[in-house]
């Protein structure tokens, strides 16, 4: 007699888009085996930190993969770390820190897990030396819908290794990875913050930070834009340089103490007033306030990861956009495309939607992965309620802009793209496809995003 298993209410991290699943979550080879061969369609599923409905099914079942998340081997003096899918970055982070070495790509959030940064092929604030998080894969070890484990690689069946790295989760299960790690004197970071004056200010500190960080893979750079104020100073920012600190950067009292030199996690969690703080006064209010105090100090000293993975220092972000949730829309353009960068602010300013938060990022050059997000130049991020959107459509002006200009959005943040303009944001779409068939020929693996930007077809 088959067992039957209850649905489960399910949503994005952005808490906009949800769904009722069944869920399983294996945690021996055997169960997994036995899930996965079922005949079911699947929809793999991580730590549930995609804004949207990536890790979200449509039909079938949601295969929760985060009780495997053993790390199965550590090669201390190389830096080659074995892990589960299901282990999480800020985890792993805790334990290879103290030992001396970091993970080489840390996106905003390290509440992610392996699997998930392999599917979505992630990125961090220092892409333009380090490049993304497939890069500094040595191989993974894919499932496939038979109950078959492959071994892929650079080396080995690299279209269908390149074509899982920002490939969503929909070549097979990724069961384990090994990741080059690299080395780190401390747990520390040391902080440069500059104010800029302007938009155009802004893209100038971000291009001569650019070229720095092309030759130094530990240099990371980030923007935040004030896009509430108007006129020529729409989109001046904060521009935060940072960088691992040396034990000769640090403090005596630090110095002397090598605990602390490697135990500067930085985990501490600051919570929301409550929910539903944000709307149009708030965000204006919240963002002259973040430009002004910015000036108050150049340098200084913070925990590495609070540096690196600044989402994590606050509870419940999505919490705070209302009952129904945010829309982080993230677009990359190329180096030339700046104005519409421009043409985006004002577009969403002009529509009363002006972002409660907005980044912008340099994005070095991209990768094999024929759906991996970056491309060489621009990343703009910006978070709105979602009750604002309340037609998807509003921000498909925004998706022809992108797309005119030869870039794309972020399918990992994705909710709302028009997806008639998927291939020509993505060109590549059709050899992905093909692997992507060759891997799974029945096409068991799927997801609410494949299926709204009919990626399968």
């Amino acid at each position: 007699m088959t067992p039957e298993y209850p649905t489960v209410a399910l949503s994005g991290w952005g808490r906009s888009s949800r769904r009722r699943s069944i869920v399983r979550r294996p945690t021996t080879d055997e169960e997994l085996i036995e899930v996965v061969t079922a005949g079911s369609q699947l929809t793999v599923r991580g730590a549930g930190r995609s804004y949207g409905d990536a890790a979200l099914s449509e039909q079938g079942i949601v295969l929760d993969l985060t009780a495997r998340n053993r790390v199965l081997s550590f090669d201390q003096r190389n830096g080659v770390i074995v892990v589960e899918a299901g282990a999480v970055l800020a985890d792993l982070m805790d334990q290879v820190l103290p030992l001396g070495w970091s993970l080489p790509v840390l996106p905003g959030t390290a509440r992610i897990t392996v699997g998930g940064a392999l599917a979505s092929d992630v990125h961090g604030k220092n892409h333009p030396g380090a490049g993304s998080f497939g890069q500094h894969v040595l191989w993974l070890a894919l499932l496939d819908a038979d109950g078959t484990t492959t071994e892929l690689s650079a080396g080995h069946d690299p279209d269908g290794f390149w074509a899982t790295l920002g490939g969503m989760g929909l070549t097979g299960v990724i069961l384990r990875a090994a990741i080059q790690l690299q080395p780190l004197e401390t747990g520390w970071a040391i902080q440069r913050r500059r104010r800029t004056r302007s938009l155009d200010e802004t893209i100038e500190v971000l291009r001569e930070l650019a070229t720095q960080q092309e030759g130094d893979p530990n240099l990371h750079g980030v923007a935040w834009l004030d896009t509430h104020t108007p006129g020529p100073r729409l989109g001046r920012g904060v521009v935060d340089e940072s960088h691992p600190a040396l034990v000769a950067d640090l403090p005596p009292a630090v110095q002397l103490q090598p605990d602390r030199r490697r135990f500067a996690t930085g985990r501490a969690i600051r919570s929301l007033p409550g929910p539903g703080v944000v709307f149009g006064p708030t965000i204006a209010a919240a963002s002259a306030a973040r430009w002004h105090f910015a000036g108050a100090s150049n340098q200084r000293l913070l925990p590495l990861m609070s540096a690196l993975c600044p989402l994590d220092r606050v509870d419940a972000w999505p919490a705070a956009f209302g009952r129904r949730g945010l829309i982080q829309y993230q677009f990359a353009v190329p180096s030339e495309a700046t104005a519409v960068l421009r043409r985006v602010l004002a577009f969403l300013v002009g529509s009363r939607m002006a972002p409660a938060l907005t980044t912008l990022k340099n994005l070095g050059f991209g990768t094999a992965g024929p759906l991996s997000f970056p491309l060489h130049g621009w990343t703009l991020a910006a978070d709105l309620p979602a009750r604002w959107v309340q037609d998807d459509s509003r921000l498909h002006s925004i998706d022809a802009m992108v797309a005119d200009a030869g870039g794309r959005v972020y399918l990992a943040k994705d909710s709302t793209v028009d997806p008639t303009v998927i291939p020509d944001m993505y060109p590549r779409l059709k050899t992905w496809q093909r692997t992507r068939d060759r891997l799974d020929p029945d096409r068991r693996f799927t997801s609410a995003l494949a299926e709204r930007l009919n990626l399968l077809s």
